[in-house]
């Protein structure tokens, strides 16, 4: 089997259920900078890591830039088919890099998403030295393909993947009893109609615009919850006094389980982000078939809704536009029905087993374009 190593900066829940399912069809190391960050609230099980793994050590500069002094160590004594690079923002994936590189070991560099930012001449040069420096890249989709070329990727060897979430079961993904709908929205003080949307309550998720934004469906038949918890909840709550609003939820950080019967009760999701690389909360809504409003400034949109048959894209300041939409579908059952078919229908290409057997391929593909790479210099 092939003997990959992956390094990447800590084991978030749906990162570790893709190294399950991608070390069932290789020889997987994964090497993590940290067990966790600040911002984040995943509590992992070490035990249920099926491949091998190994904390490096080091310290945590600020949020999430890892320091791990040992990387040069580890990577001198190792010897794998695969390298890859899970980033290349922190100290410790830009010492690999420079590594790598140096000793002429090529490399695949794996990307989850990004959008072109206006920037100083010298952050450009220096995001694109480290992207342009991998052998291959691994792209969530359109946007990131994009995103990867501007910095110095070349197309050939950029692999797209189906990037996916947390897993939920088909039996997890049943809907509610109309008895067991009608108590749970009882219990949580919901209407008949529910708007949902999921991410931590901090300023580039767009809650505060999105709260404001609800007035105009506020004291109907529509509950708006927004789950995450964080920094801004207090500011939420505010806005939510000062506009004397009925219907706004406000829920903690909540785990996948948790979470499921909140999904089984919405009938919309909207992510109205200012900035989300990819946005996995759009994977999840979909797999529970649900028509996804979400801005362009996050990346899954551009892959995942298809404006006008399984949901709506919308520019990051048009909240109006998100609104319309809401009230649109809200009112539509038919079609906001034949939306969330359309949702589960895409979501199914979008599994982790799927994105593991993908990323198998890329793989074979890689290694064989070295192959023909090194048989060129030999022969020519």
């Amino acid at each position: 089997m092939m003997n990959v190593l992956f390094i990447t900066n800590i084991p978030s829940p749906y990162r570790v259920e893709f190294f399950n399912e991608l070390g069932k069809r290789c020889n997987l190391t994964v090497w993590f900078e940290a067990e966790s960050e600040a911002n984040r609230q995943w509590n992992v099980n070490k035990q249920e890591m099926s491949f091998k793994s190994e904390f490096l050590k080091g310290i945590t500069v600020g949020l999430d830039k890892h320091v791990n002094w040992s990387i040069i160590k580890q990577l001198k004594k190792s010897k794998f088919d695969i390298y890859i690079m899970g980033c290349y923002s922190s100290p410790t994936e830009m010492a690999a890099i420079r590594w790598l590189k140096s000793n002429r070991i090529p490399f695949l560099l794996n990307s989850d998403g990004g959008f072109v930012p206006q920037e100083s001449k010298w952050k450009f040069r220096l995001k694109k030295y480290f992207i342009s420096s991998a052998s291959g890249w691994l792209s969530s989709g359109s946007q990131c393909t994009e995103y990867l070329k501007h910095y110095g990727a070349n197309p050939e060897y950029i692999y797209e993947y189906p990037f996916s979430s947390l897993s939920y079961s088909e039996e997890e993904r049943v809907p509610m009893s109309p008895s067991k709908l009608k108590q749970f929205k009882l219990k949580e003080s919901l209407k008949s109609k529910v708007i949902l949307s999921v991410g931590q309550f901090i300023p580039r998720k767009g809650f505060s615009e999105l709260i404001e934004s609800f007035e105009r469906l506020d004291g109907g038949d529509t509950s708006l919850v927004i789950v995450g918890g964080g920094p801004l909840k207090e500011e939420y709550r505010k806005i939510i006094a000062e506009l004397r609003l009925k219907n706004v939820v406000l829920k903690s950080f909540m785990n996948r389980e948790q979470l499921i019967e909140f999904y089984k009760a919405a009938d919309i999701f909207v992510l109205p982000t200012r900035y989300d690389v990819w946005g996995l909360v759009v994977n999840e809504a979909m797999s529970f078939g649900l028509p996804v409003i979400a801005t362009s400034k996050a990346g899954a949109a551009h892959t995942l809704i298809e404006n006008g048959t399984n949901g709506y894209v919308v520019d990051e300041n048009d909240m109006d536009g998100i609104m319309l939409r809401c009230e649109f579908l809200l009112k539509q059952d038919r079609i906001r029905r034949e939306f969330g078919d359309a949702s589960m229908i895409k979501s199914g290409d979008y599994t982790v087993k799927k994105m593991a057997a993908n990323h198998m391929e890329s793989f074979e593909t890689f290694r064989k374009s070295l192959d023909s790479i090194t048989e060129t210099e030999r022969t020519g």
